[in-house]
């Protein structure tokens, strides 16, 4: 399946949704878009139709289940996906036809990183912040999903908060794939359970899917991510934003991380047996130190 699709566009998401209760022709159409969604964008109907071994009525109905009215409005929301998904190669391809020197790539980089992380102070509310430190501290067990750049910000919460919460912490899609994820999240049953979400551009399908799953089961779902626009904000009871914006690559994790650690040292503050737990792990780790 081709990757040009995995931002979250409204194309995406509508095959996303009724993609599980296709079958037959209609299923082939949809392949053939996963697929091919480049070639897709320029064929007439016929020729959709021809290559995908389906017909033009089929063609009609598959973007009708989809919710468009007609061949043309489906082609012209895949320009649009097409258009968001491939912003950063051309981003990057213009950065490569503009003379300048590392250096001032170095600096102009940092000061993008500089704005997200102003923005990012910006967006705090403190209801919801407080909330999101009372569901942390409060909870039983946290469940933390995060991939692609947002693995490295998850990664990061589970050493951090395991180290300071009574909860049992598992970053639940680390490792054994997704049905090693789902088999942790089916075993959800309260309230008292916190699915972490950590997702920015390009929003990991799978990320979202285990949030809702999390939610039906009747977990409180904190999201971690750049923009109200994000497909985690919709599920999520509570929302922390991080813009991720870099002008050359598709995202940055940087703001994200700052609200990690951020995350991180507010939940040890207010953890009264915090400085003995970390005089006790640096007691123990004492002679691995490089003095």
């Amino acid at each position: 399946m081709s990757h040009v699709l995995k931002p979250t566009t409204d194309l995406a998401n509508r095959i996303s949704f009724h993609y599980p209760s296709l079958t037959g022709a209609p299923r082939r159409a949809a392949d053939f878009v996963l697929q091919n969604p480049l070639e897709t964008a320029t064929m007439t109907i016929e020729g959709f139709a021809e290559r995908s071994g389906t017909s033009a009525a089929t063609v009609t109905r598959f973007v009708r289940i989809l919710g468009y009215g007609g061949y043309g409005e489906f082609r012209a929301a895949l320009a649009e996906a097409l258009r968001v998904a491939m912003a950063p190669i051309d981003s990057l391809a213009d950065a490569h036809s503009v003379q300048g020197s590392a250096f001032s790539t170095l600096v102009t980089v940092l000061k993008d990183q500089t704005a997200n992380l102003n923005e990012t102070i910006s967006a705090l509310d403190e209801e919801i912040s407080s909330r999101a430190m009372k569901a942390l501290l409060e909870a039983r067990r946290i469940f933390i999903v995060g991939s692609g750049a947002s693995h490295h910000v998850a990664a990061h919460l589970e050493e951090g908060l395991a180290l300071y919460l009574d909860a049992n912490v598992t970053f639940a899609s680390s490792r054994g794939g997704p049905e090693q994820a789902i088999r942790h999240i089916m075993t959800i049953g309260g309230a008292d359970e916190v699915m972490l979400a950590i997702s920015i551009p390009r929003y990991s399908r799978g990320t979202v899917d285990l949030a809702s799953l999390a939610k039906k089961r009747g977990a409180t779902v904190l999201a971690l991510t750049d923009a109200p626009s994000s497909p985690l904000v919709p599920i999520a009871d509570m929302t922390l934003f991080a813009p991720a914006r870099n002008r050359l690559l598709p995202n940055s994790p940087t703001a994200a991380f700052a609200l990690a650690d951020a995350i991180i040292t507010a939940v040890a503050r207010e953890r009264p047996d915090a400085v003995e737990t970390l005089k006790e792990l640096s007691e123990s780790l004492l002679w691995t130190f490089y003095q």
